[in-house]
């Protein structure tokens, strides 16, 4: 709902129409304070929805440097813009994402699993750490490493930890026989935590719940910079907790996300792998 951007009332009424380069928008007044305003996310910028969407979508998929992406730009919608103009719009919308990525989680279970897989940057080894629930299927806690050090295990469980709400209480962590893991979940919980460590497939209380995640690596794009690899995983697990948390896709956050661009467009362009017909797309239905 469209709300005063001075002072956030929703008493606001129709005051006609405004016209510029991208088109015709309807403006509004404000009863309380009678400031005007148009409701646009891409206020103060000149260059339209769809361009923006196809550079930071060829920014994140491929690749291709700035300057040649803004020569596909160039090509496709006749608009002329410098090559730096791509960290500008991804730094004005980012952190959008990253609000998504702070908010409180609900509902997720008294057990969670914590599990890392290996990933390519720029042809280096690197490191995706993440923590899951298995009730809801949300990533409660993740980071991005270049190591296998303790540290980045420690800096995984606090990321985590700031994602319970007041009255959680963790009781379990299960994990496979990584030696880093018991100190690190003793360091961040103190002993409150109980850890275990699973015995193999045939142990009931396995991390394949977790194991299914790494799935990912199959359909990611190939990184040429810890920076962008580290800006995929920021948009894309915002995106997959969407999908999975009725709680976080009806949030005021998420709305202001949907309003920034047209996110299901965007992502299904993103995610176009072929896949047989006993592995459905995981990315088909990534925003409900």
């Amino acid at each position: 709902m469209t709300t005063c951007p001075k002072c956030n009332t929703f008493r606001i009424k129709k005051y006609g129409k405004r016209k510029n380069k991208r088109g015709i928008f309807q403006r509004f007044r404000c009863k309380s304070c009678r400031t005007c305003f148009i409701d646009d996310d891409f206020l103060h910028m000149q260059t339209p929805k769809k361009a923006v969407s196809f550079a930071i979508r060829m920014r994140t998929k491929t690749t291709l440097s700035c300057k040649q992406i803004m020569e596909e730009v160039e090509k496709l919608f006749g608009i002329k813009r410098c090559a730096t103009a791509i960290y500008y719009w991804l730094k004005k919308f980012l952190h959008l994402f990253d609000v998504v990525n702070e908010l409180s989680l609900q509902g997720i279970s008294k057990r969670l699993h914590m599990d890392y897989t290996y990933l390519t940057i720029n042809g280096e080894d690197a490191y995706f750490w993440g923590v899951k629930c298995p009730a809801t299927g949300i990533i409660v806690g993740w980071c991005l490493s270049l190591t296998r050090k303790g540290e980045y295990a420690r800096k995984v469980l606090r990321g985590a930890r700031h994602h319970f709400t007041p009255t959680y209480e963790l009781e379990e962590l299960v994990t496979d026989g990584e030696q880093s893991f018991p100190r690190a979940i003793w360091e961040v919980f103190d002993h409150s935590v109980k850890h275990y460590r699973y015995k193999g497939f045939r142990d009931k209380k396995n991390n394949n719940t977790i194991e299914e995640l790494w799935r990912f690596k199959n359909y990611i794009p190939q990184f040429r910079s810890f920076e962008q690899a580290e800006q995929f995983f920021r948009i894309w697990v915002a995106m997959y907790n969407l999908r999975k948390s009725e709680q976080l896709r009806k949030s005021q956050e998420a709305c202001e996300l949907m309003k920034m661009i047209k996110i299901c467009q965007f992502f299904r362009e993103v995610w176009q792998p072929t896949f047989e017909d006993n592995h459905p797309n995981p990315f088909n239905k990534l925003y409900m």
